[in-house]
């Protein structure tokens, strides 16, 4: 859980932008922010989890489909995620903020 909701990180992230792809290729619409029933929703992902030393800050959080976000789960560096390798790399001169990137 986080202190930010998905609604304000879209708006900082993706402005007026209605739909967008999360990083593994999955269709996010701005509509289905908070709707946990849509096949469209999408989520807040800390890169690095909380439960593994990660921070509650925008640059360890990725917004993501619901299904991108479950099959990361708390792995990291590494994961799979739409049949696809992923993997976190920090960001320079930012403590604890990561991006995600093909592996």
């Amino acid at each position: 859980m986080s202190k930010y909701t998905t609604i304000e990180i879209w708006n900082e992230v993706y402005g007026k932008l209605e739909e967008v792809k999360d990083y593994a290729g999955r269709l996010m619409k701005k509509t289905a922010c908070g709707n946990p029933d849509s096949k469209y929703h999408p989520t807040l992902d800390h890169i690095r989890p909380i439960s593994k030393g990660g921070k509650d800050i925008k640059g360890n959080l990725k917004i993501c489909h619901t299904l991108t976000n479950e099959e990361k789960g708390d792995d990291f560096p590494h994961w799979m995620t739409n049949g696809k390798k992923f993997k976190a790399k920090k960001k320079d001169g930012e403590l604890g903020s990561y991006i995600v990137v093909p592996n």
